[in-house]
């Protein structure tokens, strides 16, 4: 009897704890989801398209109006998190590098709004935040 109950109360709060390890990354997860979709910048920043999968294009990008493609992440170890572009196709190589890997901190993720904030000093002295709304179809 106290085996059967000391076994039950162990499965319960491993039950319990896995569950609770779970609710975080379940909101972080939908968090991205929020990303997916189509989002509008104003001059230069281009026109961009997040894909479930991972994968983006973005459009009317630079003073150039470049076309490029690659692969999205977010990275959750500091807040606010950190927003990776990787390039992997590019119309203007010599200036957007395929396999070039950009940071930015995600500073606004909303249904209606995004905004990141560039991290290196080289792309936006001063640390330069551009602002995008959602694109409703």
């Amino acid at each position: 009897m106290i085996r059967t109950s000391v076994f039950l109360f162990v499965a319960i709060v491993f039950i319990t704890s896995a569950q609770a390890a779970d609710q975080p990354k379940e909101a972080l997860v939908a968090l991205e989801r929020k990303l997916h979709g189509e989002w509008k910048g104003g001059p230069c920043q281009g026109d961009w398209t997040f894909a479930p999968d991972g994968t983006y294009e973005l459009q009317h990008y630079s003073p150039g109006n470049n076309k490029l493609a690659g692969t999205w992440e977010v990275r959750w170890d500091a807040l606010p998190p950190t927003l990776i572009f990787t390039c992997t196709t590019s119309d203007a190589p010599d200036r957007i590098k395929v396999g070039e890997k950009t940071e930015v901190k995600l500073t606004q993720l909303d249904d209606d709004s995004l905004a990141y904030q560039y991290l290196s000093q080289y792309q936006h002295p001063g640390g330069h935040t551009d602002r995008f709304k959602r694109v409703k179809k």
